[in-house]
């Protein structure tokens, strides 16, 4: 006999959800109607009422894709060692885990929406270190979100802008179509809708900011999540140049550069796939002036977008964009080139010495703390703009920002492969395992977990639950967080975990100017 609690009645009907054994789940609960058939390629329809009790049990599809990470190690054997899931169009769903005994409670807990990673093209809700459990057993309404993705979420052309008035951005729409079923049915699982917190990594991030970015998103959400830091230079090219690209995607897939809405909807959805390309992320959110109208992500958070919004975000040590000098002259090389100007004013030699051994590990290091090309991967970014939100805008929101520094423990049978830890670092994504506090023996197979890994989840996971229930990380038991407006205040979580602010150094001097310089945000703050 099922228990009572398993059975949540919301405004589109009831929905029968899995006792895993101190939480629910609710699978694959539908927002939307499936984008198929004549729906392909347009705005989310909202989710019709349905009659009886539907079994929300079982996993959804995995939005149609080429899972690009599948082969790839880490990727590979941390992430998709399972059978993925069936692969389908009809992915517009949520999946909610939540504490048993919170549905029907009356409890007002708060909500954590989360968006995976892999672009906007690629990936799926159900990866094992995205399990939602850690936070439901802390009080958390968990919520991932299922959307179109790649040429079925983001495909602009001139058929369907003259069609619709623009096109692309499906994706995009299909997430807020999300967040306002989330508002009005969160309720009956425990859920606050008035205490929404969005959050994800990587994609997720440049899901999360262009939902706070859209003119469309009304939903009162109060804070965002953003792990591989803010996205502060994602643009989202115009209506037109997007339009472009999407004939010449055509001409690629061998179709007619005119065929009309209803010959591509004819379609089987396997021909609109691409396979072999040089970048799987190609898909982008468009500037069409009516779901986005910032050029770039920057463009919006100057503008002030997200200034009553608390914002937790940060990048790992060992990902993204680096120098990989052979030698120090190289590294010099390296930095003299990237510096410009700023390294003779800060005699960059003097101030770093690096010798032909420690030079790569040093321009790594240097990459992820501030002088880095790319806005994701950097520290003092995130830092720097914590502390000019708090002046330029005088807004009173607090923002805190992470390194995270730990290293997933490889094997001895893997040393000197690509899955070796002195090879890795702290690889892209590798921080999910303890930001979910996911990990556990056997998950995945290819990991053997430490105590010190069991311990540095649990109080990653902590400060992550206490963000989402109050806005600040801190809480009794935990090394304090200081917050980036307070003195570029941030946190390394390392193997240990402590809390660093301004330390007024050259070099940290130069990583603040070069951030400011490099990603065109003001040194002195402005009215």
């Amino acid at each position: 006999m099922e228990q009572k609690n398993t059975i949540v009645s919301t405004a589109c009907g009831s929905v029968l959800g899995l006792d895993m054994g101190g939480v629910l789940e609710f699978r694959a609960v539908p927002y939307a109607e499936p984008p198929v058939g004549n729906l392909r390629w347009k705005p989310p329809v909202p989710v019709r009422p349905w009659q009886g009790v539907r079994d929300c049990r079982e996993r959804g599809h995995m939005p149609v894709q080429h899972l690009a990470g599948a082969d790839v190690e880490p990727y590979k054997s941390d992430f998709y060692y399972e059978p993925l899931p069936s692969v389908g169009e009809d992915c517009l769903y949520l999946n909610i885990t939540v504490e048993e005994g919170a549905p029907g409670g009356g409890a007002n807990r708060p909500v954590y929406v989360w968006f995976h990673g892999g672009g906007l093209t690629t990936c799926h809700t159900y990866e094992p270190e995205a399990d939602g459990r850690a936070f439901a057993e802390k009080g958390i309404v968990f919520v991932s979100v299922e959307q179109r993705l790649g040429i079925f979420g983001y495909l602009s052309l001139p058929q369907l802008t003259q069609e619709q008035g623009a096109s692309g951005n499906y994706g995009l729409m299909d997430q807020i179509c999300a967040l306002e079923w989330i508002r009005g049915n969160i309720a009956a699982f425990g859920g606050d809708p008035e205490n929404i917190t969005i959050g994800g990594q990587s994609g997720g991030t440049v899901k999360c900011m262009s939902m706070l970015l859209s003119p469309k998103f009304t939903v009162p959400v109060r804070r965002a999540i953003l792990q591989s830091g803010m996205q502060w230079e994602r643009p989202f090219p115009p209506l037109a140049e997007s339009q472009e690209q999407g004939l010449d995607r055509l001409g690629r897939l061998g179709l007619s550069r005119t065929a009309s809405p209803d010959e591509l909807r004819a379609l089987p959805a396997e021909r609109l796939l691409e396979r072999g390309l040089e970048n799987p992320y190609i898909d982008s959110v468009t500037c069409d002036g009516m779901v986005m109208a910032a050029a770039s992500v920057r463009d919006g958070l100057l503008r002030g977008a997200c200034r009553e919004i608390q914002i937790l975000a940060g990048c790992n040590l060992g990902e993204g964009e680096y120098p990989k000098p052979a030698g120090a002259a190289a590294f010099y090389e390296e930095f003299r080139g990237r510096l410009g100007d700023l390294y003779d004013k800060y005699d960059f030699e003097r101030l770093v010495c690096a010798d032909d051994s420690t030079a790569p590990a040093l321009a790594r290091r240097l990459g992820a703390y501030g002088l880095s090309r790319l806005c994701w991967t950097n520290l003092m970014l995130a830092r720097r703009y914590g502390e000019w939100s708090r002046t330029a805008l005088r807004s009173e929101t607090k923002h805190y920002v992470y390194l995270f520094a730990h290293r997933t423990p490889s094997r001895p049978c893997e040393l000197g492969s690509e899955r070796d830890e002195e090879n890795q670092w702290s690889w892209h994504s590798s921080e999910l395992w303890y930001t979910f506090r996911s990990l556990r023996e056997g998950t995945p197979p290819a990991r053997s977990w430490t105590a010190l890994d069991y311990a540095l989840a649990e109080q990653i996971n902590t400060y992550w639950a206490n963000f989402i229930k109050t806005g600040d990380p801190n809480g009794e038991g935990l090394p304090f967080w200081p917050a980036s407006g307070d003195e570029l205040g941030w946190l390394l979580l390392g193997d240990g975990i402590s809390g660093e602010r301004r330390c007024g150094a050259p070099l940290e001097r130069l990583m603040e100017e070069y951030v400011c310089r490099q990603f065109r945000l003001p040194l002195v703050p402005t009215d």
